[in-house]
């Protein structure tokens, strides 16, 4: 069974990894939010992130609200995504990120365009077809 926390080592703090993504990465930017990434240095495998989030977006409730469901939505799906890479989410609307099932949607449509998610080791549906 895999850990379920979001330990220190998944969380971008540094204001020099934040501007090195930031500029060196590449962007890709869906409904509401928008995705910058990088590969992670010294070959690391694990997947950072971090978020930025303007005031433009609301008040402080709605602001920290949108982090929360953004961690959150990041915590349940970092084996899904590709590992050695960190990532950085700008949300760009609220009302996009309302809940954590839509902020889950629009981070996994984000990394399924960017590419970065993992490749499906068992095909479900055909897991199910033979049941």
């Amino acid at each position: 069974m895999t850990s379920q926390g979001f330990p220190r080592g998944c969380r971008l703090h540094l204001k020099n990894d934040f501007k090195s993504i930031i500029h060196d990465g590449k962007r890709i930017q869906g409904p509401g939010l928008v995705l910058w990434w990088k590969p992670a240095p010294l070959g690391s495998t694990n997947r950072r992130m971090g978020l930025v989030v303007s005031k433009k977006l609301g008040p402080a409730v709605v602001r920290n609200r949108v982090k929360r469901l953004l961690r959150e939505a990041f915590r349940l799906n970092r084996e899904r995504l590709l590992g050695g890479v960190d990532y950085i989410f700008n949300p760009r609307n609220s009302e996009t990120l309302a809940s954590i099932d839509m902020a889950e949607v629009a981070m996994l449509t984000l990394c399924r365009k960017a590419g970065l998610l993992q490749a499906q080791q068992i095909d479900q549906s055909h897991g199910a077809q033979n049941e």
